[in-house]
């Protein structure tokens, strides 16, 4: 079986392609963005513009995005987003169509905790 040539990875081969990866990197408490692309950027989307230089971090929403990550030291945001969303449901003060909003936000918020638990190989 032929695999092809050898490589030889050297330690200034990985600094390199860490450089390239880190030109693009932006962290945040609730994901990692790894901002490659600015057209699929969702971020962007939602201005209407396909270019920038960087994310706009402010206009995240990184569990609709594909080039947002979440790892296990973002969990803690995500638990605080889902506890915090199930005390606003259960208040019984404000209108249908904002608990629909908070429901929606608390799902996606449990969604997010639970990936990262699977992906972590934690129970739920």
């Amino acid at each position: 079986m032929n695999q092809g040539p050898a490589r030889v990875v050297t330690d200034r081969r990985i600094e390199l392609l860490l450089k390239m990866k880190a030109s693009v990197l932006h962290l945040s408490s609730a994901n990692y963005c790894w901002f490659e692309d600015p057209a699929k950027a969702l971020c962007l989307k939602l201005v209407g513009t396909r270019s920038a230089a960087a994310p706009l971090t402010g206009l995240c929403d990184s569990s609709r995005c594909p080039q947002a990550t979440h790892h296990l030291v973002h969990r803690s945001v995500w638990q605080t987003s889902a506890d915090d969303g199930a005390v606003l449901l259960a208040s019984p003060r404000g209108p249908a169509q904002e608990k629909d909003r908070l429901r929606a936000e608390h799902e996606r918020s449990i969604q997010v905790r639970e990936e990262i638990d699977t992906a972590a190989g934690k129970a739920g």
